[in-house]
């Protein structure tokens, strides 16, 4: 009797938690779809206001709005696998795509040619000011969502039907805009004590920006990852194509081992290690030379992790992951609400809203791991105190839906 009891009560517990789970996934899926409903509904406003009429034009934007809105759709998708996000941001790109200045003709003041990319005169560049240049930094923005889309497609065989033919020509557009640009040059400190050699972007020959020539001289940190990462993902996709670009990959490595020998290493108090580094690594002047501040930083943590998941860790393993995620909550972190401008804790208190910082969840995973709390703790914390939530913006809401089981 006691056996078929037990057997009994073993089938009932095993169709309980059947139904339970169930019930929870329906739940989850429902929950999902919601947001997923919220993120569709600003897609008319944004391709409005930010894309129609705005490409292929001589008053083309520049790239941080829309760049960042498209990196949205990215996000987003990744978090649901909802084919719908995938449709909105295929509308969008195809408007960027058309924009190019390899199609409309229209002329990079630097060079007096056609160059691929989307030239802004939004810099005051040139020697005299208002000139149009096909600025790889603004590229880069646009190129990131081209590529992962294209990554994304051409990595599930079940998309290829709807959006094969323009994955494939997305694909083309940022090979020829890397090919036609040349964006990175040889670090002179390589080979670095490790024997490794590095690359960073460099302003190209004949570069002006309000009026002041910076040919040829290395950038900022962030805006080298800023070029650097739509390689991890036309890496990727080269990969899910079965032919594997090994010059991607050996740029993306050479970017990697930039950024790491331009770290330093310290530690708190509690022990916790974590990593600065200067915003400007270039011998250009006094006031440039400051630590990192805390919004470009994240630039750098977005790079490492999307090498990361791509797989070319090239020695940024866990332990570098966490020290990175440790630059926010034990370096740029005041206190629960607060937060300091530079990676370090210095430089003042961040004045600008809390939502701002949401590029740092992509480290989510690796700041457990600290004696401090999470990325999204501080993050939640600061955003609740200010009055904000995750619907800052489309940008914002994308990064918590990826990011924040983590």
């Amino acid at each position: 009797m006691y056996k078929k009891n037990f057997g009994f009560l073993v089938l009932f517990y095993l169709i309980a938690m059947f139904v339970v789970l169930n019930i929870c996934e329906a739940g989850n899926t429902d929950q999902d779809d919601r947001q997923v409903k919220w993120f569709l509904e600003q897609h008319k406003d944004l391709k409005k206001n930010y894309f129609d009429g705005k490409f292929g034009v001589d008053n083309n934007p520049a790239g941080w709005d829309t760049g960042t809105y498209l990196r949205a759709y990215i996000d987003m998708y990744e978090a649901t696998h909802d084919v719908r996000v995938l449709r909105d941001l295929n509308e969008l790109l195809k408007i960027v795509a058309d924009g190019n200045d390899a199609l409309t003709g229209r002329i990079d003041d630097r060079t007096g040619k056609v160059m691929p990319g989307w030239g802004t005169r939004a810099y005051d560049y040139g020697p005299n000011g208002d000139e149009r240049y096909s600025d790889m930094l603004m590229n880069a923005l646009y190129a990131y969502p081209l590529a992962a889309f294209a990554r994304i497609v051409m990595e599930d065989s079940n998309l290829a039907h709807e959006f094969g033919s323009d994955a494939k020509r997305y694909y083309r557009m940022v090979q020829d805009l890397y090919k036609a640009h040349k964006p990175f040059v040889h670090d002179e400190d390589s080979p670095y004590p490790d024997d490794t050699r590095g690359v960073y972007f460099a302003y190209p020959e004949n570069y002006y920006e309000d009026k002041i020539d910076y040919s040829d001289i290395e950038t900022p940190i962030n805006m080298t990852m800023i070029v650097a990462e739509p390689l991890v993902e036309m890496y990727r996709a080269s990969v899910a194509k079965g032919k594997p670009k090994k010059r991607y990959r050996a740029i993306v490595k050479k970017v990697s081992n930039y950024i790491r020998w331009n770290m330093h290493l310290k530690k708190t108090k509690k022990g916790d290690r974590y990593f600065t580094w200067l915003y400007w690594p270039a011998d250009i002047d006094q006031d440039s030379r400051h630590v990192e501040d805390v919004t470009h930083g994240a630039r750098l943590a977005e790079f490492v992790v999307s090498m990361h998941e791509a797989g070319l860790r090239n020695r940024w393993g866990m332990k570098r992951l966490r020290y990175l995620a440790n630059t926010f909550t034990c370096g740029a972190v005041i206190n629960n609400t607060s937060f300091a401008n530079y990676i370090d804790g210095t430089g003042g208190v961040y004045e600008d809203d809390a939502a701002t910082l949401y590029e740092w969840l992509v480290l989510q995973k690796y700041s457990h791991h600290s004696s401090r709390h999470t990325i999204l703790h501080y993050l939640r914390r600061a955003m609740k105190h200010e009055g904000d939530n995750r619907k800052y913006n489309i940008a914002v809401f994308a990064k918590f839906m990826r990011y924040e089981n983590d």
